[in-house]
């Protein structure tokens, strides 16, 4: 060493550099700002086309209105974005409310007709953007697509699905990170992308109903 290298590293002492997490995310990778759990938000369409269709295959390949959202949620300090959230019109025989009518309810968007047409609901939700409030659970998720697993802090679990558990830390709080059981140990650590899973009914959050 040279002598004023000598004297740098006096300079700087004895005590250990930070510990280095070898399996740390990827630089440039970012951790989700929301929380799992209930929240409030402000409901806001995207700008660039909001609404689109999806198709089932298992109904013949029938189209179903497709709406496209930014949710602001207000209650977790500074307001933050969950961004490219997606419901749509289909509603499967087993389910009481397609994911569509959900939202609606959560932001309180009572149609004229019942059952709506697809019109009435696209100007709905445009006269709401910006404006209509909801709640809904958010969750975090990891899809490794080398194995097609789901990691997810809300596991799905029916018929055809099944989600991995998101792992916790030894006080119960949820992991920051995740790794995919199947890439093997030293495969990096990787964040989740926050999801709203489902969205609460006005009268539900007042007690008025289960």
């Amino acid at each position: 060493m040279t002598k004023n290298l000598d004297e740098l590293l006096a300079t700087l002492g004895e005590e250990p550099t930070p510990e280095i997490d070898w399996d740390a995310p990827e630089a440039g990778s970012f951790p989700p700002g929301v929380a799992p759990g209930s929240h409030e938000f402000v409901f806001h369409l995207r700008e660039d086309d909001p609404f689109d269709t999806v198709t089932i295959p298992k109904e013949g390949g029938k189209p179903y209105l497709s709406a496209i959202f930014d949710a602001e949620v207000t209650d977790s300090g500074d307001p933050k974005k969950v961004t490219y959230q997606r419901v749509n019109t289909y509603k499967h025989e087993k389910m009481a409310i397609s994911s569509m009518g959900e939202l609606m309810r959560s932001l309180s968007l009572r149609p004229v007709s019942n059952p709506p047409s697809n019109r009435e609901i696209v100007e709905l939700l445009q006269g709401a953007s910006g404006r209509a409030k909801g709640r809904g659970e958010v969750a975090w998720r990891f899809y490794c697509k080398a194995h097609g697993l789901t990691i997810c802090t809300s596991p799905r679990k029916r018929k055809g699905v099944k989600d991995t558990p998101w792992p916790r830390n030894a006080d119960g709080t949820f992991q920051l990170a995740v790794q995919c059981p199947k890439c093997g140990a030293n495969s990096p650590k990787q964040y989740g992308r926050e999801e709203f899973v489902n969205y609460h009914s006005p009268a539900s959050e007042n007690g008025s109903a289960s």
